[in-house]
């Protein structure tokens, strides 16, 4: 008798697919592919990229299907999906120079190149920081999971978690407090 994966839970889904149940995985994407599509579709406005869009993002959820720790696959499936449009747009933008932009666009290249520069920076800075704070700090901004999820995940208080925040946050004012100031004045 076939087992009807519809009535499974995410969770257990995911860690059928981790030990390699096609079936598990077909469930997964039939569940999620048409969210991502219109998410992609939103940002890329073609079809066709839309659809290479998800392709790519479930290719890469079945390779790393044993690696991965998910602990939400609704959060995970959309950040991915979010970086792979990135990933199209970039591949499809094409090269201007500043210069050859309009005065009000060569302002919006500067703002983008110093944000680009000031994500770099961020994730140096959090890199730096003890393994279990920065843990916490990515399952709390990348993944979106609430200071009650992120504490039963970790096994540790939810005072715990909110420490372990305070104290990225801290890091990151302190080592970009001359920064904010520079792009205030000017």
């Amino acid at each position: 008798m076939m087992t009807d994966y519809t009535f499974y839970a995410d969770e257990e889904l995911v860690q059928l697919m981790a030990a390699d149940d096609h079936t598990a995985f077909t469930e997964i994407y039939n569940r999620y592919w048409k969210r991502l599509y219109v998410l992609a579709y939103d940002r890329l406005h073609s079809r066709e990229l839309a659809e290479d869009v998800v392709q790519d993002v479930f290719t890469g959820l079945w390779q790393r299907r044993s690696q991965s720790v998910i602990r939400s696959l609704p959060a995970y499936l959309a950040t991915a999906n979010r970086y792979a449009v990135f990933a199209q747009l970039s591949k499809s933008a094409k090269v201007i120079t500043v210069e050859a932009l309009p005065e009000s666009l060569q302002a919006v290249a500067d703002e983008t190149a110093q944000l680009h520069f000031l994500q770099q920076s961020m994730e140096q800075q959090l890199k730096k920081l003890p393994e279990k704070c920065r843990l916490v700090f990515n399952y709390s901004r990348n993944e979106g999971l609430s200071n009650r999820e992120i504490a039963a995940e970790l096994q540790i208080s939810e005072k715990a978690v909110e420490k372990h925040i305070t104290k990225a946050l801290q890091r990151l004012r302190v080592q970009f407090r001359n920064y904010f100031h520079a792009i205030f004045l000017c």
